[in-house]
Protein backbone atom coordinates (compact mmCIF):
# COMPACT_ATOMS: atom_id res chain seq x y z
CA UNK A 1 0.00 0.00 0.00
CA UNK A 2 1.33 3.72 -0.93
CA UNK A 3 0.62 6.55 0.41
CA UNK A 4 -1.80 7.95 -2.44
CA UNK A 5 -4.01 4.16 -1.42
CA UNK A 6 -4.13 4.89 1.98
CA UNK A 7 -5.54 8.46 1.26
CA UNK A 8 -8.05 7.14 -0.55
CA UNK A 9 -8.97 5.00 2.22
CA UNK A 10 -8.59 7.98 4.72
CA UNK A 11 -11.11 9.90 3.02
CA UNK A 12 -13.98 6.70 2.40
CA UNK A 13 -13.39 5.59 6.29
CA UNK A 14 -13.16 9.20 7.85
CA UNK A 15 -17.06 9.97 7.55
CA UNK A 16 -17.92 6.34 9.22
CA UNK A 17 -15.10 7.27 11.91
CA UNK A 18 -16.82 10.04 13.01
CA UNK A 19 -20.45 8.98 12.32
CA UNK A 20 -19.79 6.12 14.89
CA UNK A 21 -17.94 8.44 16.91
CA UNK A 22 -21.25 10.24 17.55
CA UNK A 23 -23.65 7.29 18.16
CA UNK A 24 -24.98 7.49 15.12
CA UNK A 25 -23.75 3.11 13.81
CA UNK A 26 -22.43 2.89 10.34
CA UNK A 27 -23.50 1.30 7.34
CA UNK A 28 -20.66 -0.16 5.46
CA UNK A 29 -21.15 -0.31 1.68
CA UNK A 30 -18.44 -1.12 -1.01
CA UNK A 31 -16.80 0.84 -3.67
CA UNK A 32 -16.26 4.68 -3.22
CA UNK A 33 -19.51 5.51 -2.21
CA UNK A 34 -19.89 7.33 1.04
CA UNK A 35 -23.09 7.95 3.63
CA UNK A 36 -23.95 11.49 3.02
CA UNK A 37 -25.20 12.41 5.82
CA UNK A 38 -21.68 11.92 7.29
CA UNK A 39 -19.65 13.01 4.85
CA UNK A 40 -20.98 16.46 4.06
CA UNK A 41 -19.13 17.78 7.84
CA UNK A 42 -16.55 15.46 7.41
CA UNK A 43 -13.12 17.69 6.55
CA UNK A 44 -11.21 16.96 3.76
CA UNK A 45 -7.59 15.69 4.06
CA UNK A 46 -4.83 15.30 1.63
CA UNK A 47 -1.95 12.98 1.45
CA UNK A 48 -0.20 15.12 3.94
CA UNK A 49 -2.27 14.64 6.46
CA UNK A 50 -2.12 10.44 6.45
CA UNK A 51 0.23 8.53 7.77
CA UNK A 52 0.59 4.32 7.21
CA UNK A 53 2.28 1.18 8.20
CA UNK A 54 2.41 -2.24 8.39
CA UNK A 55 1.71 -4.16 11.42
CA UNK A 56 2.60 -7.55 9.93
CA UNK A 57 1.86 -9.76 7.37
CA UNK A 58 -0.70 -12.06 6.69
CA UNK A 59 -0.71 -15.98 7.23
CA UNK A 60 0.83 -17.75 3.86
CA UNK A 61 2.43 -14.26 2.79
CA UNK A 62 -1.27 -13.43 1.33
CA UNK A 63 -1.05 -9.68 2.29
CA UNK A 64 -0.81 -7.03 5.25
CA UNK A 65 -2.44 -5.94 7.49
CA UNK A 66 -1.44 -1.81 8.41
CA UNK A 67 -2.09 0.97 10.50
CA UNK A 68 -3.46 4.51 9.20
CA UNK A 69 -3.46 7.78 11.26
CA UNK A 70 -5.32 10.73 10.06
CA UNK A 71 -4.31 14.39 11.23
CA UNK A 72 -7.96 15.57 11.52
CA UNK A 73 -7.77 19.39 10.55
CA UNK A 74 -9.14 21.05 14.19
CA UNK A 75 -9.71 17.66 15.83
CA UNK A 76 -7.51 14.93 17.62
CA UNK A 77 -5.58 12.16 15.05
CA UNK A 78 -7.63 9.31 13.89
CA UNK A 79 -6.56 5.59 13.34
CA UNK A 80 -8.03 2.30 11.60
CA UNK A 81 -6.91 -0.61 10.72
CA UNK A 82 -6.80 -2.02 7.08
CA UNK A 83 -6.30 -5.73 5.94
CA UNK A 84 -5.26 -5.82 2.73
CA UNK A 85 -5.60 -9.93 1.44
CA UNK A 86 -3.91 -10.63 -2.10
CA UNK A 87 -4.09 -14.33 -2.78
CA UNK A 88 -1.90 -16.08 -5.49
CA UNK A 89 -3.61 -16.33 -8.32
CA UNK A 90 -6.06 -19.05 -8.36
CA UNK A 91 -4.38 -21.42 -11.28
CA UNK A 92 -1.66 -21.32 -9.22
CA UNK A 93 -3.08 -22.48 -5.65
CA UNK A 94 -2.85 -25.63 -3.59
CA UNK A 95 -5.94 -26.47 -1.26
CA UNK A 96 -4.34 -24.83 1.57
CA UNK A 97 -4.01 -21.66 -0.66
CA UNK A 98 -8.17 -21.84 -1.51
CA UNK A 99 -9.15 -21.81 1.94
CA UNK A 100 -7.54 -19.33 3.35
CA UNK A 101 -8.23 -17.25 -0.12
CA UNK A 102 -12.08 -18.14 0.79
CA UNK A 103 -12.07 -17.68 4.52
CA UNK A 104 -10.98 -14.03 3.98
CA UNK A 105 -13.59 -13.70 1.59
CA UNK A 106 -16.07 -15.01 4.30
CA UNK A 107 -14.41 -12.78 6.59
CA UNK A 108 -15.07 -9.23 4.33
CA UNK A 109 -18.60 -10.34 4.07
CA UNK A 110 -19.05 -11.05 8.21
CA UNK A 111 -17.94 -7.75 8.89
CA UNK A 112 -19.91 -6.21 5.72
CA UNK A 113 -23.35 -8.19 6.74
CA UNK A 114 -23.30 -9.21 10.03
CA UNK A 115 -21.07 -7.53 12.14
CA UNK A 116 -22.80 -4.11 12.96
CA UNK A 117 -26.10 -5.82 13.91
CA UNK A 118 -23.54 -8.01 16.28
CA UNK A 119 -22.20 -4.83 17.67
CA UNK A 120 -24.83 -2.72 17.92
CA UNK A 121 -27.71 -4.66 18.77
CA UNK A 122 -25.66 -7.53 21.07
CA UNK A 123 -23.32 -5.32 21.86
CA UNK A 124 -20.19 -7.43 21.60
CA UNK A 125 -16.63 -5.67 21.18
CA UNK A 126 -14.78 -6.75 18.22
CA UNK A 127 -13.53 -3.90 14.81
CA UNK A 128 -16.25 -1.99 13.75
CA UNK A 129 -16.13 -1.90 9.77
CA UNK A 130 -15.91 0.76 8.24
CA UNK A 131 -15.24 -0.24 5.02
CA UNK A 132 -14.99 -3.30 2.76
CA UNK A 133 -13.59 -4.28 -0.97
CA UNK A 134 -14.21 -7.31 -2.63
CA UNK A 135 -12.42 -7.94 -6.11
CA UNK A 136 -14.27 -10.43 -8.20
CA UNK A 137 -12.17 -10.74 -11.72
CA UNK A 138 -12.07 -14.52 -12.46
CA UNK A 139 -8.12 -14.69 -11.31
CA UNK A 140 -8.03 -11.51 -9.18
CA UNK A 141 -10.01 -11.61 -5.51
CA UNK A 142 -8.51 -9.08 -3.66
CA UNK A 143 -10.06 -8.33 -0.07
CA UNK A 144 -9.64 -4.87 1.71
CA UNK A 145 -11.42 -4.37 5.09
CA UNK A 146 -11.12 -0.86 7.10
CA UNK A 147 -12.07 -1.27 10.85
CA UNK A 148 -11.72 0.72 14.00
CA UNK A 149 -8.67 -0.30 16.47
CA UNK A 150 -9.15 -2.35 19.48
CA UNK A 151 -7.00 -0.64 22.21
CA UNK A 152 -6.03 -3.17 24.80
CA UNK A 153 -3.80 -5.95 26.01
CA UNK A 154 -2.72 -9.20 24.43
CA UNK A 155 -4.43 -11.83 26.33
CA UNK A 156 -2.04 -14.14 28.38
CA UNK A 157 -0.94 -17.68 26.68
CA UNK A 158 -2.33 -19.15 30.15
CA UNK A 159 -5.72 -17.93 30.82
CA UNK A 160 -5.63 -19.81 33.54
CA UNK A 161 -4.66 -17.59 35.99
CA UNK A 162 -6.58 -15.08 34.70
CA UNK A 163 -10.75 -16.07 36.17
CA UNK A 164 -11.84 -12.41 34.51
CA UNK A 165 -10.37 -13.31 31.89
CA UNK A 166 -12.22 -16.30 31.06
CA UNK A 167 -15.63 -15.36 32.48
CA UNK A 168 -14.86 -12.43 29.96
CA UNK A 169 -14.34 -14.57 26.88
CA UNK A 170 -17.19 -17.63 27.88
CA UNK A 171 -19.48 -13.99 28.04
CA UNK A 172 -18.44 -13.24 25.03
CA UNK A 173 -18.69 -16.34 23.37
CA UNK A 174 -22.37 -16.99 24.66
CA UNK A 175 -23.45 -13.68 23.33
CA UNK A 176 -22.51 -14.18 19.78
CA UNK A 177 -23.48 -18.01 19.72
CA UNK A 178 -27.06 -17.08 21.84
CA UNK A 179 -27.48 -14.34 19.05
CA UNK A 180 -27.35 -17.06 16.17
CA UNK A 181 -29.28 -19.73 17.58
CA UNK A 182 -30.37 -21.62 14.43
CA UNK A 183 -34.00 -21.82 15.50
CA UNK A 184 -33.70 -17.82 15.61
CA UNK A 185 -31.70 -17.26 12.48
CA UNK A 186 -31.39 -18.77 9.00
CA UNK A 187 -28.03 -20.15 9.33
CA UNK A 188 -28.26 -21.73 5.91
CA UNK A 189 -28.99 -18.16 3.77
CA UNK A 190 -25.95 -16.86 5.74
CA UNK A 191 -24.02 -19.89 4.08
CA UNK A 192 -25.72 -19.46 0.60
CA UNK A 193 -24.38 -15.85 0.90
CA UNK A 194 -21.26 -16.31 1.84
CA UNK A 195 -21.16 -14.77 5.49
CA UNK A 196 -20.25 -17.79 7.30
CA UNK A 197 -18.41 -20.87 6.57
CA UNK A 198 -20.70 -24.12 6.19
CA UNK A 199 -18.88 -25.56 9.23
CA UNK A 200 -17.20 -23.21 11.53
CA UNK A 201 -13.62 -23.63 12.34
CA UNK A 202 -10.33 -24.22 10.34
CA UNK A 203 -9.50 -28.11 11.79
CA UNK A 204 -12.93 -29.64 10.56
CA UNK A 205 -12.12 -32.97 9.08
CA UNK A 206 -13.81 -31.92 5.30
CA UNK A 207 -10.66 -29.34 4.92
CA UNK A 208 -7.69 -31.31 6.64
CA UNK A 209 -7.58 -34.77 4.65
CA UNK A 210 -3.64 -34.64 4.63
CA UNK A 211 -3.66 -34.41 8.68
CA UNK A 212 -6.36 -37.41 8.71
CA UNK A 213 -4.13 -39.65 6.99
CA UNK A 214 -0.64 -38.65 8.20
CA UNK A 215 -1.98 -40.32 11.76
CA UNK A 216 -1.17 -43.10 13.48
CA UNK A 217 -2.75 -46.35 13.16
CA UNK A 218 -1.78 -47.57 16.64
CA UNK A 219 -3.08 -46.95 19.67
CA UNK A 220 -5.56 -44.79 20.59
CA UNK A 221 -4.62 -42.43 18.30
CA UNK A 222 -5.53 -44.97 15.57
CA UNK A 223 -8.68 -45.68 17.17
CA UNK A 224 -9.40 -41.54 16.65
CA UNK A 225 -8.37 -42.13 13.46
CA UNK A 226 -11.52 -44.56 12.76
CA UNK A 227 -13.48 -42.66 14.61
CA UNK A 228 -13.15 -39.69 13.32
CA UNK A 229 -15.61 -39.42 10.76
CA UNK A 230 -18.42 -40.46 13.15
CA UNK A 231 -17.18 -37.59 15.00
CA UNK A 232 -17.63 -34.99 12.71
CA UNK A 233 -20.64 -36.14 11.46
CA UNK A 234 -22.28 -36.22 15.32
CA UNK A 235 -21.05 -32.47 15.43
CA UNK A 236 -22.61 -31.72 12.29
CA UNK A 237 -25.87 -33.21 13.35
CA UNK A 238 -25.30 -31.85 16.81
CA UNK A 239 -29.06 -30.08 17.91
CA UNK A 240 -26.52 -27.11 19.10
CA UNK A 241 -26.35 -25.14 16.19
CA UNK A 242 -25.13 -21.38 15.67
CA UNK A 243 -22.35 -19.21 14.27
CA UNK A 244 -18.80 -20.16 16.15
CA UNK A 245 -16.37 -17.68 15.75
CA UNK A 246 -13.97 -20.70 14.83
CA UNK A 247 -10.36 -19.51 16.00
CA UNK A 248 -11.22 -17.99 19.77
CA UNK A 249 -7.52 -18.41 20.87
CA UNK A 250 -5.76 -15.94 23.19
CA UNK A 251 -3.84 -14.40 19.65
CA UNK A 252 -7.21 -12.70 18.77
CA UNK A 253 -8.17 -11.36 21.59
CA UNK A 254 -7.71 -8.31 23.21
CA UNK A 255 -8.39 -7.38 27.30
CA UNK A 256 -9.23 -3.62 27.15
CA UNK A 257 -8.33 -0.96 29.31
CA UNK A 258 -12.39 -0.31 30.07
CA UNK A 259 -15.47 -1.97 28.62
CA UNK A 260 -16.31 0.55 25.82
CA UNK A 261 -13.58 1.54 24.10
CA UNK A 262 -13.79 4.63 22.20
CA UNK A 263 -12.88 3.53 18.90
CA UNK A 264 -13.70 -0.54 18.88
CA UNK A 265 -17.55 -1.83 19.30
CA UNK A 266 -19.74 -3.04 21.28
CA UNK A 267 -19.91 -3.48 25.42
CA UNK A 268 -19.97 -7.39 26.73
CA UNK A 269 -17.16 -7.77 29.29
CA UNK A 270 -13.76 -6.11 28.99
CA UNK A 271 -12.36 -8.65 25.86
CA UNK A 272 -12.68 -8.11 22.21
CA UNK A 273 -12.34 -10.86 19.48
CA UNK A 274 -11.44 -10.52 16.07
CA UNK A 275 -10.19 -12.70 13.02
CA UNK A 276 -13.60 -14.03 11.75
CA UNK A 277 -12.20 -15.87 8.58
CA UNK A 278 -13.37 -19.03 10.09
CA UNK A 279 -16.62 -18.19 11.48
CA UNK A 280 -19.64 -20.70 10.69
CA UNK A 281 -21.96 -23.14 11.29
CA UNK A 282 -21.18 -25.79 14.51
CA UNK A 283 -22.51 -26.27 17.50
CA UNK A 284 -21.01 -24.26 20.38
CA UNK A 285 -18.69 -26.66 21.90
CA UNK A 286 -16.25 -26.21 18.94
CA UNK A 287 -15.58 -22.73 19.99
CA UNK A 288 -15.31 -23.88 23.71
CA UNK A 289 -13.16 -26.72 23.39
CA UNK A 290 -10.48 -25.10 21.13
CA UNK A 291 -10.49 -21.93 23.77
CA UNK A 292 -10.20 -24.46 26.60
CA UNK A 293 -7.09 -26.66 25.05
CA UNK A 294 -5.35 -23.65 23.70
CA UNK A 295 -5.96 -20.22 25.57
CA UNK A 296 -6.87 -21.57 28.92
CA UNK A 297 -3.72 -23.88 29.62
CA UNK A 298 -5.96 -25.92 31.28
CA UNK A 299 -6.09 -29.90 32.36
CA UNK A 300 -8.28 -31.99 30.72
CA UNK A 301 -9.93 -33.18 33.53
CA UNK A 302 -11.22 -29.44 34.80
CA UNK A 303 -12.92 -28.23 31.50
CA UNK A 304 -15.98 -28.97 33.12
CA UNK A 305 -16.00 -26.45 35.45
CA UNK A 306 -15.84 -23.89 32.46
CA UNK A 307 -18.47 -25.52 30.38
CA UNK A 308 -20.88 -25.00 32.94
CA UNK A 309 -20.32 -21.02 33.61
CA UNK A 310 -20.43 -20.87 29.77
CA UNK A 311 -24.08 -23.11 30.21
CA UNK A 312 -25.19 -20.31 32.39
CA UNK A 313 -24.50 -17.82 30.26
CA UNK A 314 -25.93 -19.25 27.56
CA UNK A 315 -28.84 -20.18 29.09
CA UNK A 316 -29.46 -16.78 30.41
CA UNK A 317 -29.14 -14.95 27.25
CA UNK A 318 -31.78 -17.60 25.42
CA UNK A 319 -34.12 -17.30 27.80
CA UNK A 320 -33.68 -13.72 27.34
CA UNK A 321 -33.89 -13.50 23.79
CA UNK A 322 -37.37 -15.37 24.36
CA UNK A 323 -38.25 -13.18 26.72
CA UNK A 324 -38.07 -10.27 24.94
CA UNK A 325 -40.39 -12.03 22.40
CA UNK A 326 -37.64 -14.51 20.93
CA UNK A 327 -38.34 -17.36 18.79
CA UNK A 328 -39.75 -19.56 21.50
CA UNK A 329 -38.09 -22.64 19.72
CA UNK A 330 -34.66 -21.61 21.36
CA UNK A 331 -34.57 -24.27 23.82
CA UNK A 332 -31.26 -23.79 25.78
CA UNK A 333 -29.16 -27.28 26.03
CA UNK A 334 -28.82 -29.33 29.11
CA UNK A 335 -25.84 -29.49 31.18
CA UNK A 336 -25.53 -32.94 30.23
CA UNK A 337 -25.77 -32.11 26.59
CA UNK A 338 -23.43 -29.02 26.10
CA UNK A 339 -20.73 -31.39 27.77
CA UNK A 340 -21.18 -34.52 25.75
CA UNK A 341 -21.09 -32.12 22.57
CA UNK A 342 -17.36 -29.86 24.32
CA UNK A 343 -16.09 -33.96 24.78
CA UNK A 344 -16.95 -34.58 21.14
CA UNK A 345 -15.45 -31.47 19.89
CA UNK A 346 -12.56 -31.81 21.54
CA UNK A 347 -11.58 -35.49 20.44
CA UNK A 348 -12.29 -33.76 16.99
CA UNK A 349 -9.50 -31.18 17.57
CA UNK A 350 -7.12 -33.83 19.10
CA UNK A 351 -7.84 -35.22 15.70
CA UNK A 352 -5.98 -32.52 13.72
CA UNK A 353 -3.41 -32.04 16.28
CA UNK A 354 -2.42 -35.62 15.72
CA UNK A 355 -1.84 -34.76 12.28
CA UNK A 356 -0.36 -31.33 12.41
CA UNK A 357 1.19 -31.14 15.75
CA UNK A 358 0.60 -30.83 19.26
CA UNK A 359 -0.80 -26.99 20.47
CA UNK A 360 -1.89 -26.22 23.79
CA UNK A 361 -2.54 -28.64 26.87
CA UNK A 362 -3.06 -32.26 26.78
CA UNK A 363 -6.36 -33.57 26.67
CA UNK A 364 -5.64 -37.00 25.44
CA UNK A 365 -7.83 -38.52 28.63
CA UNK A 366 -10.70 -36.72 27.13
CA UNK A 367 -10.57 -38.40 23.75
CA UNK A 368 -9.47 -41.77 25.57
CA UNK A 369 -13.20 -41.72 27.48
CA UNK A 370 -14.53 -40.55 24.60
CA UNK A 371 -13.52 -43.86 22.44
CA UNK A 372 -13.75 -46.28 25.45
CA UNK A 373 -17.21 -45.38 25.78
CA UNK A 374 -17.53 -46.13 21.93
CA UNK A 375 -15.35 -49.13 21.44
CA UNK A 376 -14.93 -50.44 25.01
CA UNK A 377 -11.18 -49.76 24.86
CA UNK A 378 -10.11 -52.09 21.46
CA UNK A 379 -10.36 -50.38 17.64
CA UNK A 380 -13.62 -51.54 16.18
CA UNK A 381 -13.16 -52.81 12.87
CA UNK A 382 -14.26 -50.14 10.29
CA UNK A 383 -15.26 -46.64 10.20
CA UNK A 384 -18.94 -47.53 9.91
CA UNK A 385 -19.02 -49.21 13.03
CA UNK A 386 -17.79 -46.55 14.69
CA UNK A 387 -20.51 -44.71 12.74
CA UNK A 388 -23.29 -47.28 14.60
CA UNK A 389 -21.54 -46.86 17.99
CA UNK A 390 -21.90 -42.97 17.82
CA UNK A 391 -25.32 -43.48 16.94
CA UNK A 392 -25.87 -45.87 19.74
CA UNK A 393 -23.90 -43.44 22.38
CA UNK A 394 -24.33 -40.04 21.55
CA UNK A 395 -27.53 -40.10 19.31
Amino acid sequence: MNRAEATRLARICLPRILRHESGRGIVVVGGDDCDDASAGSSPTISEGDVEFKSLCRLWAGMGHVYEVSIDVPGRRRRRFIVKRVTPPPRKRRDAGDQRKATSYAVEANFYEHLAPALIYDRGLTMPVPYHVEKNDDDDDDRVTICMSVLDGSPARRNLRDDDDGVQSVLSWLATLHASTWSSCVDLDDMIRRGLIQPVGSYWHLDTRPNEHASMSNRGWEGRLKLAARAIHERLRRDGMQCCVHGDAKDANMLFLDHDDDDEGGGGVGKVGMYDFQYCGRAPPSVDLAYFFCVAVGDTSDDYRGYTRRYHEQLVRKLENDMGRGGDHRARPPTLDELEDSVALALCDFQRFLCGWGRWGSDISSVVIRVLDRLDGGNALESEDAYRLAMMREYG
